[in-house]
């Protein structure tokens, strides 16, 4: 690959803006990251890596490209970072219904799945470690990433190789390409939900999804695995456990709500009879699309303004690759997967003065 030598102004600093920094940088261009210290989505994200969609026994979207290139890239970072937050975790789905049940026994005996899927035993079928009334599977290749020492040594590692400005970003004081008096070659937003406050991609249909998670204690949970139905849960160690999440579209806040407590305790009844202890209650707001792709591209007038959004639930095993291919495709020029290129939502005969004003 070739290298560049461009200098990028990358405005934002949770899970987009951290990957597409590291990217660039192992590139040879000069970055400067800026961020308010606050990322309302990464910080409350449980990190969890799942290559299977439970609802109807299929597999995520790219899970075969994403899969191999997680583990090379994390571990990578995780060497040159010398931190800890790429752990493999097995993952035990307690089948909801005879339905769900005979969707994986079908799809365990295909090719295509095997990579992903234990096949079901009698072992599985007497689990005991959370409530099993129709047999339960076990998922290949599930890892979580742990968010907090995961941002911390990516951005000293950036701080080492980049700059990073600790401020609030402010638009206008953007002018073409130059920023406070320091000119760039380009612009890259990774703003997550907070896009509808940049005037250069509002334009685009990112909702704010907010979730809420829980922290609790618990005596009887496994902490060797993560159990899933209706809810994820997470073992944190001690005794401690990360269990949710909820999905709201109303309230793009970050305010915890009794409602959301309430929600993802009936959602663990569904595991467990036990009464925890909820230690702790956190919100957040993910930035998601109403096609589950991501907002990749550049702006239809302004050629050195690039958006990196809409990373969604899963973003901790999309964000390493489909950076990668954002910034083979900035420096590169290669084209993007039309899937998250976000001329999928516009056109200019149709929209020519909300786009090329």
């Amino acid at each position: 690959m070739t290298s560049s030598n461009k200098h990028f102004l990358i405005v934002g600093a949770g899970l987009s803006g951290l990957c597409v920094s590291t990217h660039l940088i192992k590139r040879g261009a000069k970055v400067t990251l800026i961020d308010n210290g606050i990322n309302y989505s990464s910080r409350i994200a449980a990190g969890m890596i799942n290559p299977l969609v439970f609802r109807r026994m299929t597999k995520s979207w790219r899970v075969d490209d994403f899969i191999p290139y997680i583990k090379t890239f994390y571990r990578e970072m995780e060497k040159e970072t010398a931190s800890s937050f790429f752990h493999e975790i097995p993952v035990r789905r307690l089948f909801s219904s005879e339905q769900e049940r005979d969707f994986w026994l079908k799809k365990q005996e295909q090719d295509d799945f095997q990579s992903y899927m234990h096949k079901v035993s009698e072992a599985d079928f007497s689990y005991s470690g959370g409530k099993n009334p129709f047999g339960s599977g076990r998922v290949k290749e599930t890892f979580y990433v742990d968010v907090d020492p995961f941002a911390t040594g990516i951005k000293n590692w950036i701080k080492k190789n980049g700059e990073i400005l600790l401020e609030e970003f402010e638009p206008d004081q953007l002018d073409q390409t130059t920023y406070k008096n320091t000119s760039y070659d380009a612009v890259i937003f990774c703003q997550g939900y907070l896009n509808d406050t940049n005037p250069w991609f509002d334009f685009l249909p990112l909702d704010q999804t907010k979730g809420e998670t829980l922290t609790i204690r618990s005596q009887k949970l496994p902490e060797d695995l993560s159990l899933n139905r209706k809810c994820f849960i997470l073992p944190k160690g001690g005794r401690l456990f990360k269990i949710g999440s909820t999905y709201g579209w109303s309230d793009p806040t970050t305010h915890i709500t009794e409602e959301a407590k309430k929600e993802i305790l009936h959602n663990l009844s569904f595991i467990t009879d036990e009464l925890v202890e909820v230690v702790e209650q956190e919100a957040g707001v993910r930035p998601t699309t109403r096609d589950r792709r991501p907002l990749l591209g550049t702006h239809p007038k302004f050629e050195n303004y690039h958006i990196f959004n809409g990373l969604g639930a899963k973003g901790y095993m999309l964000a390493p690759l489909i950076a990668k291919e954002f910034v083979d495709y900035l420096v590169d020029g290669t084209a993007l997967d039309k899937e998250v290129d976000i001329s999928r939502y516009y056109n200019r005969d149709l929209y020519p003065a909300q786009l090329m004003n």
